[in-house]
C-alpha cells in the first residue's frame, strides 16, 4: 500500500469526486483513478460508491 494512494482517497472523500480531488492535488483525473483501483484490488472491496454527479 503506498501513501500517495491512501492521500489520493483520503482527497476524494474529501472533495466528492475525483474530478476536484485531481485539480485538488495538482494530478490527472486517471491517475487519480489508478491509485483508487490499485488500493480496491489491494482491499479487495469498492471504496466509494460512484455515479455521474457525485462520489460517496
Amino acid at each position: 500500500m503506498k501513501f500517495t494512494h491512501l492521500e489520493t482517497f483520503r482527497a476524494v472523500a474529501a472533495a466528492g469526486s475525483f474530478t476536484r480531488a485531481a485539480q485538488n492535488l495538482f494530478m490527472t483525473q486517471p491517475t487519480i483513478t489508478a491509485h483508487i483501483q490499485a488500493l480496491e484490488r489491494e482491499l479487495d472491496c469498492q471504496l466509494f460508491i460512484r455515479s455521474n454527479k457525485e462520489t460517496r
